[in-house]
């Protein structure tokens, strides 16, 4: 009886499925799907997206060789919101219709707060929309496709959430977080400490060496130049200081004063690339072990990088590159 019970618990479950799909299938009878087909079947055709909006903002992201993306044809792309927002593309599906009496005011939202996303594909546009607002429920992103009136509810099967967050403008936030992007192979990374001292490491096939002061030619460990230079690749910062941001007004007095470190970079073709760190001045929350205000905030440090970022870095991101010459001996 048991055993009878649950195949009747399958059965009705299997049936209530096959009813929801076929009423569904039937509620879209006569409906054009290019209504709602937003996704892109091939991500890895995509070689270029366009995303802007009436204030006017625009940001393109271009394509140039395998992952390697372009923020506005001139800077690194940020891998992951790259991967974000290709399988925004991939994966976007239909949610629901509006009621009809919704129609006015969502489009209303997305005349006023609406992203217009432009997919493309070589030189031909393959898909062109706009992102309006989420749904009441915030579990969907209203969308319209070009050349039709009616918007529609979308959502990511298995995301609970609105998508709209994903097509954001900002060049900054498009821009790769990492402090030394190059892919090109490393060469030199020479240390100042201006309270301490200066040295430099040499990559000579898979040896390296030391030079501080008159001092040359000094074995390095393997082990610990190794994971400095996977260090340099890796490391990222917290954010980049922006016009908005009340930092942005004291740039040229921070980098007129004494940095805390400065590190410099150099590649197999001749480049370089350099980092100088700055203290943040401390606050009423940032206490000593006494409870007593301090007078640098001992976790964070201004940096500003030759390519012209203004950023605020992390002591701990930066624990594998901030090491003394002392670190880098067998």
């Amino acid at each position: 009886m048991k055993i009878r019970w649950t195949h009747i618990g399958i059965a009705l479950l299997l049936g209530g499925m096959a009813f929801l799909l076929i009423r569904e299938i039937w509620s879209q009878k006569g409906i054009d799907q290019g209504l709602y087909d937003f996704a892109v079947g091939d991500t890895s055709a995509i070689t270029r997206i366009v995303i802007w909006d009436k204030s006017p903002d625009t940001v393109v992201l271009t394509r140039t060789s395998g992952s390697q993306w372009l923020v506005n044809g001139t800077y690194i792309a940020r891998h992951d919101a790259i991967e974000v927002i290709l399988e925004t593309l991939y994966r976007v599906r239909l949610r629901n219709f509006p009621q009809a009496a919704a129609q006015n005011t969502i489009l209303t939202g997305m005349a006023t707060y609406g992203k217009r996303v432009e997919v493309y594909q070589g030189d031909e546009q393959v898909k062109a929309f706009t992102v309006g607002t989420e749904t009441p429920d915030m579990l969907g992103t209203y969308m319209l496709m070009e050349g039709y009136e009616t918007p529609v509810a979308t959502y990511l099967p298995g995301f609970n959430g609105y998508l709209s967050s994903r097509f954001f403008l900002r060049e900054d936030l498009w821009r790769t977080r990492e402090l030394w992007p190059s892919q090109d192979e490393i060469v030199t990374v020479s240390f100042l400490y201006p309270d301490a001292e200066h040295f430099a490491l040499r990559k000579e096939g898979v040896e390296f060496s030391l030079t501080r002061g008159q001092e040359e030619g000094i074995q390095g460990d393997p082990m610990a130049c190794q994971a400095l230079i996977k260090g340099i690749r890796q490391v990222q910062y917290e954010g980049m200081i922006i016009p908005s941001d009340l930092a942005w007004a004291k740039q040229d007095s921070i980098a007129a004063s004494k940095p805390v470190a400065q590190i410099a970079v150099q590649y197999t073709d001749g480049s370089s690339a350099t980092l100088s760190l700055y203290p943040v001045p401390g606050g009423p929350d940032i206490l000593d072990e006494n409870g007593q205000p301090q007078e640098f905030d001992p976790d964070r440090f201004y940096g500003i990088l030759s390519d012209g970022r203004f950023v605020l870095a992390q002591r701990y991101g930066l624990q594998h590159v901030l090491k003394s010459f002392e670190a880098f001996l067998p």
